[in-house]
């Protein structure tokens, strides 16, 4: 008795020692004073500069498909970290980092609950291992993979007791899960709403009324149905669009052949090790959930499962074309769910050699990660550390009144663009995006090798409207990654030569 209390305590000591190494892995980035900040995250750290000027949002980020939108959800959530740090991205790395810890916690008593306390220490050293390489970037469909769990758990307990309040907290997580990622909590509600539906209809388990706690979803979706209303139906007609198009042109096969190879090679298992690693342990995982339904054990949890995640690619077919990886990666702490639990198989001590060997080459990967980031960190073009120190050497300058513009190849630049804002309100001077003033800066992002269209020669001539000719000796400030900052002291007359306003796209719709 006293030997089992023992090897529990030094289970329990272990575990915590590998999640607090797992969760300072994850922090190498904003420890070293950097985050990852690329377009994505620029983009949301203008959208939190707006939010923090007007309080009151309908929509988030910009989806993939044009003219739609994400919901605000992730931006409320992510707020508190951009209040606390007056702006500024590192402070907000670490506010991803208590994200991620909340969401560690989570993942330990869902894990608890469903199977028992060994599947949970799995499932959380498997997870945290797999957050060190999305810590230093959390976005929106980081929000989706910290509720999947959560909406899965809920609607198991739905099942199995028919009580009303797990139904109503199945269907609020939904509704939070579709304002991360519509990709993902659209099929999600749908495959909800038939599975009930289905219990109701054939075989009497649930009362018709429980059907009726669906109508919760529309507070999820009140937010998307004021922006439509007062943008004529915008994301609507962009929907419907979308899918007209990629019907003219849809095959089937090909749809089919991309949802099967994501859902059984897209599950990032390894991180580092063989090559097709990940579809091995994927072949490896199928057999195990063979094996424990061939035994009865934890039938239901494993059909449900099967059943969303499954169903998750079926229903997607709806959308003709391929599944991004942003649609897909928040499903992977929901595999590892299913996949930690295998420890309850008899045979278990087989588990155990493969988990430890998944744990000890993505550990590796870890450590290569790391290394790979101390090539990053203060020197990336997405290096927030590196985009800040750039900036700050426009403000350097003697000048305290003065113009800038952002040139960057994707158009939108807003990672550049929010460094020189974020840089400006710490200078306190009187500088001015997208002007032209008798000291001009230009901020110049590096330009696609392999397109001559996008070259920024083109851009300060033809879209800037400076002429060349007249500033035939530029000063100008250039990084080893390829940033540059030009100075031009512009005259009367050039400043009021009008630019192109298609270069200053900013955020719409808000």
């Amino acid at each position: 008795m006293m030997r089992s209390s023992f090897q529990k305590h030094v289970t329990s000591l272990l575990f915590l020692v590998l999640v607090l190494i797992n969760l300072f892995m994850a922090s190498w980035y904003v420890s070293h004073g950097d985050i990852h900040f690329s377009a994505d995250i620029g983009r949301d750290f203008l959208l939190l500069q707006e939010l923090d000027q007007k309080k009151i949002v309908l929509i988030g980020p910009r989806s993939s498909v044009s003219g739609i939108f994400h919901g605000p959800l992730w931006m409320y959530i992510t707020y508190p970290g951009f209040v606390l740090g007056f702006g500024n991205p590192v402070v907000m790395g670490w506010y991803w980092i208590f994200l991620t810890s909340l969401f560690l916690i989570s993942c330990f008593f869902i894990a608890k609950k469903l199977f028992d306390t060994q599947t949970a220490y799995l499932f959380v050293l498997m997870t945290s291992l797999y957050m060190v390489f999305h810590s230093h970037e959390l976005f929106n469909p980081h929000g989706a993979m910290f509720v999947i769990p959560a909406v899965f758990y809920f609607f198991l307990r739905y099942i199995q007791t028919n009580n009303y309040k797990y139904l109503i907290a199945h269907i609020l997580l939904i509704g939070a899960l579709i304002q991360f990622q519509m990709a993902i909590g659209v099929p999600f509600f749908i495959l909800s709403l038939l599975y009930v539906l289905y219990q109701t209809v054939k075989k009497h388990k649930t009362h018709a009324r429980h059907l009726l706690a669906y109508a919760l979803i529309f507070l999820s979706l009140t937010t998307f149905i004021l922006f439509d209303i007062r943008h004529e139906f915008l994301m609507v007609k962009s929907a419907l669009r979308h899918i007209q198009e990629g019907g003219a042109h849809r095959d089937m096969a090909a749809a089919f052949i991309d949802r099967t190879r994501v859902m059984v090679s897209g599950v990032e298992f390894l991180r580092f090790g063989l090559k097709n690693g990940s579809l091995y342990v994927f072949i490896a995982f199928a057999v195990f959930l063979f094996l424990q339904i061939k035994q009865k054990k934890h039938v239901q949890i494993y059909a449900l499962f099967l059943y969303f995640y499954v169903g998750f690619f079926i229903i997607s077919l709806i959308n003709p074309y391929g599944l991004l990886y942003f649609y897909t990666f928040p499903l992977i702490p929901f595999v590892f769910l299913i996949f930690s639990s295998f420890i309850t198989s008899q045979y278990k001590q087989l588990f155990l050699v493969l988990f430890f060997l998944i744990y000890v080459l993505n550990f590796k990967g870890a450590l290569m990660h790391i290394d790979y980031a101390n090539t990053l960190i203060g020197k990336s073009g997405e290096s927030w550390k590196f985009l800040s120190g750039f900036a700050k050497i426009v403000y350097s300058y003697p000048e305290k009144d003065f113009g800038y513009f952002v040139y960057s190849p994707d158009v939108f630049g807003y990672a550049p663009k929010y460094a020189m804002d974020y840089e400006k309100k710490v200078a306190k001077e009187n500088a001015e995006a997208f002007v032209k003033k008798p000291i001009t800066y230009l901020v110049i992002a590096p330009p696609p090798k392999d397109n001559p269209y996008m070259l920024p020669g083109f851009w300060k001539e033809k879209q800037v409207n400076i002429d060349m000719s007249l500033h035939p000796k530029i000063s100008s400030v250039e990084a080893p990654n390829g940033y540059r900052i030009e100075r031009y002291e512009l005259t009367e007359e050039e400043t009021k030569v009008s630019f192109d306003p298609s270069i200053n796209p900013g955020i719409h719709f808000r």
